[in-house]
């Protein structure tokens, strides 16, 4: 057979890269393309979101009305450029000291009030390699966190379960034992670590009385029922389950949701809802949490939007505006789970739909949906007005620091 009739891969992949860097199609929800130049600085009384892309994993950073500072989570993924994106903007430093960077530039303060890690993978918190430098303070390398505390002042850490995480020990591994260490140098030197408090609406608190709340739903495979602090196990026993069916890291991300006046935001780190076919239904913790959320404005697509995740219930039961894919690896999304997060069953859509990092391979497989998505690539800003009635949400570019807007949208109006 003729090799010209065999299809170019590299072609195929390159009019994709084309497809991704194409404008955003124009608001097909109730958002329009709005503004460009620099972000505006937020004013008080503005609640900001920043999805903040590294190509390296999750780091976003919340900024109160008041101006308290919440950071979730700082990956540092060691995976290699075959299945992951690349540095951004680039790796002339470490993922960690870019987001500590970015966060700089947006907290009145200098500091971080809280860094919540929603659960112990490299992703999250940062890998651990040879090439990751000792600490000056500790027996701890920097990466991912520890590089953020380093470069930021940080007031609480709040962890899933520290310092007892009973039957939900994290994997032993280089990157948990790292950042285990990191978490007890600063109980040692007098610094505040807190175990997540589920249920709670005060573990996280602005400095000044307002509307906005943040309510912790579950962590360690646990989920709030709706009342006071109670909770419920999700999991049945681990000694009854077989060694394949012990429940992964994942299954332990802590969830929250913050409010703002109308405005809603859920964040559920890497939870997810994969039975194994049915197998183990007990392993479906999102939809639990989803439940008890309830419907909010804007959602992070649970682990990446990865196969395990996003399912039916989650989408239905938050029924959110806009989602938010904080993509980094070639299998983010899913095509199930973006055409879920779309709502595009019919070949519209109903939701918007962001994402900070689609890989080449990963649009060639979605290209159904990818002309949907509002962004391919990207830090993903949204902006609460004074009073949480409406947001807009801005794309800005990443491959530069301080890159200005490429995209805008809203208005969005909240719903009661």
């Amino acid at each position: 057979m003729s090799t010209s009739l065999k299809p170019d891969r590299r072609a195929l992949l390159k009019s994709v890269m084309y497809l991704s860097l194409a404008s955003a199609v124009p608001g097909y929800a109730c958002a329009a393309m709005v503004d460009s130049g620099p972000l505006p600085p937020r004013r008080d009384g503005e609640m900001d979101i920043h999805h903040i892309d590294t190509g390296r994993g999750n780091c976003t950073l919340v900024i109160a009305p008041d101006g308290t500072s919440i950071m979730i989570d700082a990956g540092a993924s060691a995976a290699a450029l075959e299945t992951s994106g690349e540095p951004r903007p680039s790796a002339a430093m470490r993922p960690g000291q870019w987001q500590a960077r970015y966060a700089q530039r947006q907290i009145p303060s200098g500091k971080l009030d809280y860094l919540v890690v929603t659960h112990i993978h490299p992703d999250h918190i940062g890998d651990v390699t040879a090439q990751s430098p000792k600490s000056s303070l500790g027996s701890f390398r920097l990466t991912g966190v520890t590089d953020v505390d380093s470069l930021i002042p940080v007031t609480t850490v709040i962890d899933r379960a520290f310092p007892d995480f009973g039957d939900t020990q994290p994997a032993a591994s280089p990157f948990a034992g790292n950042y285990l260490a990191f978490l007890q140098h600063r109980v040692a030197t007098g610094k505040m670590v807190e175990a997540a408090i589920i249920g709670s609406d005060k573990q996280i608190r602005s400095q000044h009385p307002s509307s906005f709340n943040v309510r912790v739903l579950g962590a360690s495979g646990r989920v709030w029922t709706g009342q006071g602090e109670a909770s419920t196990t999700q999991r049945p026993a681990l000694a009854t389950l077989a060694p394949a069916d012990q429940p992964s890291e994942n299954f332990y991300s802590m969830a929250l949701r913050f409010s703002y006046g109308k405005f809603s935001y859920f964040h559920g780190g890497d939870q997810i809802c994969d039975t194994h076919d049915g197998r183990l239904p007990w392993l479906d913790i999102e939809t639990p949490v989803a439940r008890v959320a309830g419907r909010t404005e804007v959602a992070a697509a649970n682990h990446h939007g990865y196969f395990d995740a996003c399912g039916p219930e989650f989408v239905r039961a938050l029924d959110a505006k806009a989602y938010v894919i904080q993509s980094w690896d070639v299998g983010h999304p899913g095509s199930a789970q973006l055409q879920r997060l779309l709502g595009a069953w019919s070949g519209g859509a109903t939701h918007d739909v962001f994402a900070t990092d689609m890989l080449p391979a990963n649009e060639l497989i979605n290209r159904r949906f990818v002309p949907l998505l509002k962004s391919r690539r990207g830090h993903v800003v949204v902006r609460v007005a004074p009073g949480g009635d409406t947001y807009k949400i801005y794309v800005l570019d990443s491959s530069i620091e301080d890159g200005n807007i490429s995209a805008g949208f809203g208005p969005y109006q909240c719903r009661a």
